[in-house]
């Protein structure tokens, strides 16, 4: 027989607008939740729920139908990240044991060019498309995509203990 709620109303026996029980009402609601699986292998995407009083993470499972879950986190979370997804483990794969491994990334429209640095003890290469600065107080070199390279700062000093030469197209000096 069709659940009462999805029957026509002239189907429907006479007990069935009947008032329900709180434990009635319970058991439904019990019946439509869904349980958490009995082991959690693996990783799970949540929610960021809250902070606790004492910088507790509380996390949301839709998957597993659990809400406001106390987790441990291995990455530091604050109030801003609210309401972002997160990679979940388990401990002992417990689904009421959550453990945030991170937050997940949202993939810009346009990512950004990657960082291209590399140490290797005797060189260091910064590569960039349009520009290089090293700031440091007034002082500044810029290095420009053109080719163009400013030295900037309130005293420059050149000192060479051999040749030092000045070349170019055309120099101006003052």
């Amino acid at each position: 027989m069709p659940h009462p709620q999805h029957a026509p109303l002239a189907a429907m026996p006479a007990d069935a607008l009947a008032p329900r029980t709180a434990d009635q009402l319970l058991h439904d609601v019990l019946a439509h939740t869904p349980s958490p699986p009995p082991r959690a292998d693996g990783i799970a995407i949540g929610v960021f729920d809250s902070i606790g009083e004492h910088g507790s993470v509380f996390v949301n499972i839709a998957a597993f139908g659990l809400d406001r879950l106390a987790a441990r986190s291995l990455c530091p979370l604050d109030a801003t990240q609210i309401g972002q997804a997160l990679a979940l483990g388990f401990e002992a794969g417990d689904p009421r044991k959550p453990i945030v491994l991170g937050v997940m990334l949202a993939s810009p429209a346009h990512p950004p060019a990657p960082l291209d640095v590399v140490v290797d003890g005797e060189r260091v290469v910064l590569q960039a498309e349009h520009e290089i600065v090293l700031r440091c107080g007034d002082a500044a070199i810029v290095l420009s995509a053109d080719g163009r390279i400013q030295l900037r700062g309130s005293y420059i000093t050149s000192h060479a203990s051999a040749t030092q030469r000045i070349l170019g197209g055309s120099v101006n000096i003052n």
